[in-house]
């Protein structure tokens, strides 16, 4: 019994510090703020008993749309700590969902209605005239949402996770997409000013990802050396990106063409000289590309590939691979880079031959 009233406590404990925490959100726009707020009221709750009243004239946030705008804001404040794409991956889908489910609230939906949803995200194109969505699309999409009701579960707003009990899509292998060198030669050819060049020598030397990449300062970086410590995107990881002596050469050139003074490592070239977006650094080596007539695609995690595929090709162990691009988990870097490459097999075939 008393096991039971120490878990009512805790719950609407927990209640009233998540319905304080959504309602202040609005009128608060620090989260250092916030979180201090969270703190306090931690700390004077555990001085009080609590017991939730039940003869109300009816239950608080019954709308579903209501209720549904209230998780969402509460997710967003207890996971204040992601990075801005990551939170709006999870939201984007999350929003997704109650478009195409509108009678549920989130913590009511299922099992069936997730698999239904999925399902209809498979098709959306169809009726357009488009392609279905790939499989590895709809497993992002399937991801996004069980990170986002994993956090319910953990948060004791659900009991179960209703996206674990459906498989994600098998998804067919294909072969890593990456630069040939006459692609990079006609990459760096195409170039029209230093700046272009320094982009795509940044990319191409240290096979960061482009979230990394956009993050880095001039302060991080000593160019005697090319060496550059960063905090990696997917883990929080710190490690060493490397700037080879090309990649020196030509962010050296760009350097002294700079009029600003933004700490950034690669900002915009126009004012006020912020931060470059993903986005901006895609559009940037697209328009390259393009210059250089490629039929490929061109895109700045390609370079990234790259990397690792040249690594591999000239006999590199899996783990410095792993430790080279930054991934947290060796499984990543062995399903990518485990397999023979053709140049591999044919050289085998060759030796074999003679």
């Amino acid at each position: 019994m008393q096991e039971e009233d120490n878990m009512s406590t805790q719950t609407v404990r927990t209640e009233i510090i998540n319905n304080v925490m959504v309602a202040m959100s609005y009128y608060i726009e620090q989260q250092a703020v916030l979180m201090a707020l969270e703190q306090v009221m931690q700390q004077e709750l555990v001085r009080v008993n609590l017991e939730e009243i039940t003869t109300l004239p009816a239950e608080r946030m019954n709308h579903v749309d209501e209720r549904n705008k209230y998780l969402i804001q509460l997710f967003m404040i207890k996971k204040r700590d992601l990075s801005k794409e990551t939170l709006t991956s999870y939201l984007s889908a999350v929003k997704r969902l109650m478009v195409e489910i509108n009678g549920k609230s989130l913590d009511q939906m299922d099992e069936t209605d997730i698999d239904w949803y999925l399902t209809q995200y498979e098709q959306r194109n169809v009726s357009s005239g488009g392609k279905k969505n790939e499989a590895s699309t709809v497993n992002n999409e399937r991801r996004f949402l069980s990170a986002f009701y994993t956090w319910m579960r953990k948060a004791k707003l659900i009991a179960d996770n209703p996206v674990e009990s459906i498989p994600a899509k098998k998804v067919p292998r294909k072969p890593i997409d990456y630069y040939s060198a006459e692609e990079i030669a006609r990459i760096r050819d195409a170039c029209k000013n230093p700046r272009e060049r320094a982009i795509v020598e940044v990319f191409r030397s240290t096979g960061a990802r482009v979230g990394e990449i956009a993050e880095i300062t001039l302060d991080q970086l000593d160019l005697e050396t090319g060496d550059i410590m960063i905090q990696g995107e997917k883990g929080g990881r710190y490690r060493t990106i490397y700037l080879d002596d090309d990649a020196r050469y030509y962010y050296r050139m760009y350097l002294a063409t700079r009029k600003d003074d933004s700490p950034y490592l690669l900002p915009h070239s126009r004012k006020p000289y912020g931060k470059m977006s993903t986005d901006a650094y895609r559009s940037v080596m697209k328009t390259i590309g393009r210059r250089a007539g490629l039929m490929c695609r061109v895109y700045p995690h390609k370079m990234r590939k790259t990397l690792g595929m040249n690594l591999k090709n000239r006999g590199v162990d899996l783990g410095i691979i792993q430790e080279v691009l930054g991934h947290a988990n060796p499984a990543v870097t062995s399903q990518y880079y485990a397999q023979s490459t053709p140049k591999t097999l044919r050289s085998v075939r060759e030796r074999m031959a003679v």
